[in-house]
Parts: structure tokens; C-alpha cells; sequence
């Protein structure tokens, strides 16, 4: 019987890793229900359709009108009465030969759609990188739940043991009661833990508009790699990539065409028109003989003053294109701050994972040390609860310096411009099958 309940088992604990979450179906629904995204798409739609209307300012406008009216005139002198139907009808064509604000906006509202569209590879690499960090956020905030309540476990035992040996009069009551305040202290940081939990799988939840259950944890044995390349290479990658710079180029690009368009309209503009008249009622509502005309006209304006609004708006167009400048200076800045950051504190994360590793062996030999010291009387019970903390500490500095890895590593892929879901899915390739 007993055979078949474990076979039962085994076969069923791959089954709970199925309902768990892991990294890329957790990224796949933030996809989908991540507003910022959504809007950074729309804004795309928004410049093609103004670019559409800047181009359709370029082509044939035509038009048609129709009056129809009816007049009735009386002569106040003869008392004469006349009463008729007019008709008019109109068609009116005109193509523009020199407008040039008009073809510099044209071409400004291209260069718009180009910046919508980096902003918007800017907010999937940014909706990519806030997945892995909450994710992992998640993670980390459980492992730290998951130590405290080992230790809670373990001082309660431990306090359990030490009162039946201070009956015995084998301990004293001062270490009762230091492993009393110990345990006190752990039950008010597991409060504290499960409320991080709590909140770091709602910002999961606000992310992906859904509730999930479960989310698949990092394996013990991952083999976590410095970054490649000198600084230097790293720093240019970045320059060159970087979605939120080239989005700001094309907002510079944009304003420079912004300017000219500005600037150009002190030239003349020629139009070619077309127009073609039937009309029954002539001057002053007066009726004539059905008549068809067509007219033939070149066009030509020459805004000779305007007021000072085409200077004004030259000078407001010079200003937002001097903005943008600026907005890419302190950018480029940023990026080569954060740049310099994430390949350093990646790299770093590599011999600081190696050291606590080996701190965490450490600490647990010399916790075992002191327990059988403690046994044969030679340590206190202060000095056990010293080297307990001491094993705590380094387990969680080794769980948390994993996290901090993957996180200055996804960090470096976005600031880099490199991140794609071939980066995602390395790091989900480092998950494994404990649930949490």
C-alpha cells in the first residue's frame, strides 16, 4: 500500500511545477495587458495618421459646391413680379506646384513616426526588464521568508530544548531567555517577510492584470558569467543602441525640419487651379442664361508681412529643437552612468556570488563548532545565537547577490539596447522546478 502512495507521489510532483508560472508566461500576459505598451503603439498609429494628413496636404484638393435657390423679385415702381429657381454648381481643383512648409512638414511628421516607433521598442525593452525585476523581486522576497521561517523553526526547538535542560539545572535561566528574545525577534521579521511577499507579488499582479498562484524558482546550479568586453567597447555599444537615444535623435531630426518649416514661410507659394462654373443666376440675384465657365489659374502668395507670427514661430521652433538637444545630452549622460553601473555591479556580482558561497560553508562550519562547543560547555548560548546569525546572514547574502546579478545583468542587456526575448528566455532557462 504503502509503495503505491509513494509511486502516486512521484508522479504527480512534476504535475505542480505545470501550474506554476515561470518567466516568459509571465512576460507573454504582461504583453498582452500592459497599458504603457498599449499606448506607446497608439502613439505610433497617431504619427502615421498625422503623417498621412501632412502628405494629403501635397495632393489634387477638390471640391464641389451646389447653391439652389429660390428668388422672388417685385419692382417697387411697376409692381412687376418675377419668381424663378437659381442653380449653381461649382467644382474647384488645386494643386499645390511651391509650398515648401508643406513639404518640410511632411517630411517632419516622417521623422515623428521613426521617434514613436523607438519609443515604442523603448517600452517593450522597458516592459522587459520591469517583468524580470518584479519577478525576481518575488523570488527573493520568499527565499527571505523561507530562511526566517527555517529560523523560526529552529530557535523554537532550540528554546524547547534549552527549557527542559534549565529544569535539569543543566542551563542557565539567562540563556532561556536570550533564546526567547531571539525567537521574538524572528516572529516579528517573519511579519515583516510575508508583507514584502505580499506586496512584491502585487506589483506581479499590477503588471500582468491577472492573480497567479505559484511562480518557478531559480536553480541552486546556475552558472552565472562575467560580462564580456571592455567598458569602453560596452559604453559605445550603448551610444549606438540605446532605443531611448535613438528616440531622441529622431525628436532632434524632427525639430530641425520643425525650424525650416518655420523659416520657409516667407517663400511664395504656387498653386495650379482648375475651377468650372454652371450657374442660371447672375449679379445680384438676377436671372441670366444658363452659363458654363471654366478657369484656368496659376496662383502665386507672397506673405510679405505677416504680423511677426512666421518669426515667432521660427524663434518657438528654434527653442523646442534646443530643448531636445538638451533632453539628449543629460540622456546620453544617463546612459553612460548606467552603462558603466550594470557591467561593473554584473561583473562584481560574479566574485561576490563566488565569495558567499564560500561564506556560507564557513559559517556553517563554525556554527557546528560552536554547537559542540556549547554542548561540552565551553561556548555560551550567546555566543550559538552569534554564529546562528552569522549562517542566516550569509545564506541570505548568497540568495540575495544571485538576484542582484540577474537584475544588473537585464539591467546592462536594455541600457546596452540588446535585450530581446532571447534574453528573457536565458533567464527563464535558469529557473527549475521548485514552486514558490
Amino acid at each position: 500500500m504503502k509503495k503505491r502512495f509513494y509511486t502516486l507521489l512521484i508522479a504527480l510532483l512534476p504535475l505542480s511545477s505545470v501550474y506554476a508560472d515561470d518567466l516568459m508566461t509571465i512576460y507573454r500576459q504582461a504583453l498582452y495587458a500592459d497599458p504603457n505598451l498599449k499606448t506607446a503603439q497608439l502613439q505610433v498609429g497617431v504619427g502615421e495618421a498625422q503623417h498621412w494628413q501632412a502628405g494629403g496636404e501635397l495632393l489634387p484638393q477638390v471640391s464641389v459646391s451646389a447653391n439652389l435657390s429660390l428668388i422672388d423679385q417685385r419692382n417697387v415702381k411697376t409692381k412687376a413680379e418675377d419668381s424663378f429657381k437659381g442653380e449653381r454648381y461649382t467644382l474647384n481643383l488645386t494643386q499645390s506646384l511651391i509650398d515648401v512648409p508643406k513639404v518640410l512638414n511632411w517630411i517632419r511628421s516622417n521623422k515623428v513616426v521613426d521617434q514613436y516607433k523607438q519609443a515604442n521598442v523603448e517600452a517593450e525593452q522597458n516592459l522587459m526588464l520591469l517583468t524580470v525585476e518584479r519577478y525576481f523581486a518575488v523570488l527573493a522576497a520568499r527565499d527571505n521568508l523561507g530562511l526566517i521561517e527555517n529560523e523560526v523553526a529552529l530557535s523554537t526547538r532550540q528554546l524547547e530544548q534549552l527549557t527542559r535542560q534549565f529544569e535539569k539545572q543543566l542551563v542557565k535561566i539567562t540563556d532561556v531567555y536570550e533564546m526567547e528574545a531571539k525567537l521574538d525577534l524572528l516572529v516579528a521579521d517573519q511579519v515583516d517577510a510575508k508583507t514584502q511577499l505580499d506586496v512584491a507579488r502585487q506589483e506581479v499582479s499590477e503588471l500582468t492584470g491577472t492573480v497567479f498562484d505559484s511562480l518557478v524558482g531559480l536553480r541552486d546550479t546556475v552558472d552565472f558569467v562575467a560580462l564580456s568586453g571592455t567598458l569602453d567597447q560596452r559604453i559605445l555599444q550603448a551610444r549606438e543602441l540605446n532605443a531611448g537615444l535613438k528616440a531622441q535623435e529622431k525628436a532632434i531630426e524632427a525639430a530641425d525640419y520643425a525650424v525650416s518649416m518655420e523659416h520657409s514661410r516667407h517663400l511664395p507659394v504656387v498653386d495650379l487651379q482648375f475651377s468650372y462654373f454652371r450657374s442660371n443666376t447672375g449679379f445680384n440675384d438676377t436671372q441670366s442664361n444658363e452659363t458654363d465657365t471654366k478657369v484656368g489659374s496659376i496662383n502665386i502668395n507672397i506673405p510679405l508681412f505677416p504680423g511677426g507670427t512666421t518669426l515667432a514661430r521660427a524663434d518657438e521652433a528654434s527653442k523646442n529643437r534646443e530643448i531636445s538637444r538638451q533632453k539628449k545630452i543629460a540622456l546620453l549622460r544617463g546612459v553612460i552612468k548606467e552603462t558603466r553601473e550594470a557591467f561593473l555591479s554584473t561583473n562584481a556580482s560574479v566574485r561576490r556570488i563566488e565569495a558567499a558561497s564560500k561564506a556560507v560553508k564557513s559559517a556553517i562550519k563554525a556554527n557546528d563548532a560552536m554547537q559542540k562547543g556549547f554542548r561540552y560547555g565551553v561556548q555560551t548560548i550567546g555566543d550559538v545565537l552569534v554564529s546562528q546569525q552569522r549562517v542566516f546572514e550569509a545564506r541570505k547574502g548568497l540568495l540575495d547577490v544571485r538576484y542582484v546579478y540577474i537584475t544588473h545583468w537585464i539591467r546592462f542587456q536594455k541600457i546596452t539596447g540588446v535585450i530581446t526575448m532571447d534574453s528573457l528566455a536565458t533567464i527563464n532557462q535558469w529557473l527549475g522546478k521548485n514552486v514558490l
